[in-house]
């Protein structure tokens, strides 16, 4: 479709996870990640929100704190997705 989502839980020791977007179809998409931050293990609201584009076999690195996660969000990059969500009153 025109969203991923892919997400991971990690176990009790840090880790780095690279993923592969393969099955993704040809074109321009964005990755929206969530992944723990440098204290996550401390404080469980502490992440790290950024943005990526990516294209079908690209990968992005996410870090895993101890017992942390992330997800991610994967959409098709189209010119709505461009506008900030306060002004996409017409979706």
């Amino acid at each position: 479709g025109d969203v991923w989502y892919v997400s991971a839980i990690g176990a009790w020791q840090p880790q780095e996870l690279v993923i592969t977007l393969d099955f993704l179809a040809q074109g321009e998409w964005v990755a929206e990640i969530f992944e723990d931050g440098v204290n996550a293990n401390r404080d469980a609201t502490d992440y790290i929100h950024r943005e990526e584009k990516v294209q079908t076999g690209s990968k992005f690195a996410v870090k895993l704190g101890p017992g942390g996660g992330f997800t991610a969000r994967i959409s098709r990059d189209t010119w709505t997705n461009k506008i900030p969500s306060k002004l996409q009153f017409w979706k």
